[in-house]
């Protein structure tokens, strides 16, 4: 096989990966956030660009240097900036004006710096040492976002810094080791730079939709577990992470503490306001005893306005003052329903777990001592009896 039709081939093969990574991308979920959605569009612009950039570097032996010089860089670094937009897109970023029209104007100098290296001296080596430190800022840029997204999330993003922190260390050490090879001759050069590009290639490939589907997953799997009308934990929660919390405090001889509360006469409210407003009401009572929260606690609807808050760490007394001032800043926050004004009350039935006492015994407990708060006139916080 002739040196042409072995670069041909190698345009071809990364060609033929760059398709499907570009095929599969249209499979993948969509996700409903307006700039998160665009996410898949960008990465199809990133490998579509990649390979173009990997063609304008076989162009030179081919025999079209002037194509390939022109070409080049504004390939490589737009593609690189396609691959900072699928990063930022992917985490629902939007850039400012000012960022995209020095982006326009990075691309343009690049541009402008690999005619005149050409068209002057010629030197390779100046060419290629700009294109790598302009391939950089959009890289470093995009891993300043990642870092910045970590603290918040989870799923997939730790992989994605790895696929960006691989790109750049690739830059910083890969280039330098392909200027070695130009000297060695075009068809080893042309080899490093197919192999650069191509793990680049997949790895993007499987990183990208691997980051997606993962944090998907994780945004399900949350939902499994939150209440759709109040936005707290559901009964879903309290099966699947409540006897862990409970294992934990045991194991390290901490009290664990559950308080059952709900809304005094909430059906006199859906009767006299309607279940829209029965809905608010809800609302505004899981607000007020999440606000109040430390964290580690929980905060559990159980069904209809019947909450269970989870403290580990509390034991009865403490417990117990926590109820008392959450009843307060229920009994103190006004809210509007159809116009009219008014104040919610709420009973607290406290119990700690202690010995050998499953979650559900004590729940018999908490629930107890709330039905003694609301048979001794409400708007109160009762301890289980034992």
């Amino acid at each position: 096989m002739s040196t042409s039709d072995h670069i041909l081939f190698l345009i071809l093969v990364h060609g033929v990966l760059v398709s499907i990574g570009i095929g599969f991308s249209f499979a993948l979920p969509t996700p409903t956030d307006k700039y998160k959605s665009q996410s898949p569009r960008f990465a199809r612009y990133f490998l579509f660009l990649i390979w173009c950039g990997f063609a304008a570097i076989c162009l030179h032996p081919l025999g079209y240097p002037l194509l390939s010089v022109a070409t080049l860089n504004i390939c490589m670094l737009s593609a690189m900036y396609m691959f900072a937009l699928t990063v930022y897109r992917r985490y629902g970023k939007v850039l400012r004006r000012t960022q995209g029209l020095l982006i326009l104007g990075h691309l343009v100098i690049c541009e402008l710096f690999s005619l005149y290296f050409f068209l002057g001296d010629n030197v390779v080596l100046y060419r290629r040492v700009f294109l790598m430190l302009s391939v950089l800022v959009p890289l470093v840029s995009t891993l300043k976002v990642i870092f910045d997204v970590i603290p918040q999330q989870s799923g997939g993003d730790e992989l994605t810094l790895l696929i960006v922190g691989l790109a750049t260390a690739g830059v910083v050490f890969g280039v330098p080791a392909y200027l070695f090879t130009l000297d060695t001759g075009e068809s080893v050069s042309i080899n490093v730079a197919f192999l650069g590009v191509f793990v680049f290639t997949v790895l993007f490939m499987l990183g990208f939709p691997t980051s997606l589907m993962q944090s998907l997953f994780v945004k399900l799997r949350s939902q499994i577990y939150i209440d759709a009308l109040t936005g707290v934990n559901n009964r879903h929660f309290f099966y699947k992470e409540t006897p862990r919390m409970l294992a934990h405090c045991r194991r390290d001889k901490r009290p664990f503490s559950m308080v059952v509360c709900d809304i005094d006469h909430f059906k006199d409210i859906n009767d006299r306001f309607g279940h829209a407003d029965g809905d608010i009401a809800l609302k505004c009572f899981a607000s007020v005893l999440s606000a109040s929260l430390r964290q580690g606690d929980s905060l559990v609807r159980m069904g209809g306005e019947e909450f269970l808050i989870l403290l580990p760490d509390s034991d009865l007394a403490q417990a117990s003052a926590m109820a008392e001032r959450l009843r307060e800043s229920v009994a103190t926050t006004v809210i509007v329903l159809a116009g009219a004004k008014i104040s919610l009350t709420s009973s607290f039935g406290v119990t700690t777990v202690i010995g050998d006492d499953t979650l559900l015994e004590g729940m018999r407990q908490a629930d107890e001592a709330l039905y003694r708060a609301k048979a001794s006139g409400r708007n109160q916080v009762k301890r289980a009896q034992r």
